[in-house]
């Protein structure tokens, strides 16, 4: 009996969307899948495809509008030679954009086969990207999203719900439960890729040597806020470039409070759930989230954190009171309360998605 195949395409670089194991981890002996991406980065993956399709076009987030139409034209033409020949059981978009890029050979090859995992705003307010996003959706087998804030852009369905969680031991939980707490000077870190650099300048400012608190930015493009900090004579600011992934825990074991203050009143922010969410309520670490966005409706309706409005003359003061006043025993039953909700969402998606594959 020969075995079913499942095609992955995404439309950059693997190593930027760890959730397609949520997918992997569903295939048993039964499947073989291959991968198609978009090798912007010029990095070499690997995660276990029989057959991994890599697409060597180099590009950046802000080269010109010509190269990048023509880059999306070179990729489409690259998928749909490898679709028409390989005929695969079924066919999972790793983003929005890709499905789009794909939409009416799906509509016509792939009806009501195929799935489209939404991560993220794209340009949804736009009525011929809407409209052709709507036909998209609505010819899926499934549409899965990992924030019901999508819903306030995205057109009426019945999406499938999956967190953006990582995986983390019992045992690691256990020792950051117990870690020491209410230090002296409070340790707020901003782990991972370093976005947002002017809303980061903000609140540095907002900080700025403030003994009661130290700011650690630890990822790639750390870095780009040294000469800001030194032009600033800010003396609370540690600044960490890239780290290898395996340093993550260490890092946030060195961490009072997950900063995720990206800034709000933009989609783009506004509606999605970030993976630090996740970390904070694992390792029962507060987390500081921007008002008016869907993280802070999460954040206030289970008690995981601090909303920072960084207008606010004595926001300083008052987080500092925030953090020092914090019952942990009923902090740590707010952690737990939320991870059941999101364990919950992830077995409904589990299942969902694992007798669509069953039965393609």
């Amino acid at each position: 009996m020969s075995k079913k195949n499942i095609c992955f395409i995404s439309l950059g670089n693997l190593y930027l969307c760890p959730y397609i194991f949520k997918y992997i981890s569903l295939l048993d002996d039964d499947f073989d899948y291959d991968v198609i991406y978009w090798n912007r980065h010029a990095e070499k993956e690997d995660i276990g495809a029989k057959n991994t399709f890599s697409f060597e076009y180099q590009m950046n987030d802000n080269e010109s509008k010509i190269k990048k139409i023509k880059g999306y034209l070179k990729f489409k033409k690259y998928i749909l030679k490898i679709l028409k020949k390989r005929h695969y059981d079924s066919i999972v978009l790793l983003q929005t954009s890709v499905g789009i890029l794909l939409r009416s050979f799906l509509k016509k090859e792939y009806k009501e086969k195929y799935i489209v995992d939404i991560r993220d705003y794209t340009l949804e307010k736009k009525l011929i990207f809407y409209l052709l996003l709507k036909d998209l959706i609505n010819n899926s087998a499934y549409t899965v999203i990992s924030s019901r804030g999508y819903e306030n852009f995205l057109p009426k369905h019945d999406y499938i719900l999956v967190h953006n969680d990582t995986f983390i031991d019992k045992e690691i939980i256990e020792k950051f439960k117990k870690r020491k707490k209410n230090k002296e000077k409070i340790i707020i870190s901003y782990i991972g890729l370093i976005r947002f650099n002017e809303q980061n300048k903000k609140n540095i400012l907002k900080f700025k040597n403030d003994d009661r608190f130290l700011l650690k930015f630890i990822g790639t493009n750390a870095l780009e806020l040294k000469q800001f900090c030194d032009i600033n004579n800010i003396e609370n600011v540690e600044l960490i470039d890239k780290f290898p992934p395996s340093k993550t825990l260490d890092y946030y074991y060195e961490t009072d409070i997950i900063y995720n203050l990206y800034g709000n009143n933009t989609p783009l922010l506004d509606y999605a759930l970030s993976n630090k969410l996740y970390y904070a309520a694992k390792l029962n670490i507060p987390i500081l989230v921007c008002p008016n966005t869907y993280m802070e409706k999460v954040v206030l309706e289970y008690g995981l954190g601090y909303v920072f409005d960084s207008n606010n003359v004595n926001e300083c003061d008052n987080l500092f009171n925030y953090y020092k006043n914090i019952n942990w025993d009923i902090f740590s039953k707010n952690c737990n309360n939320f991870l059941e909700k999101v364990e919950n969402d992830n077995m409904i998606f589990n299942s969902t998605i694992g007798n669509f594959f069953k039965q393609i």
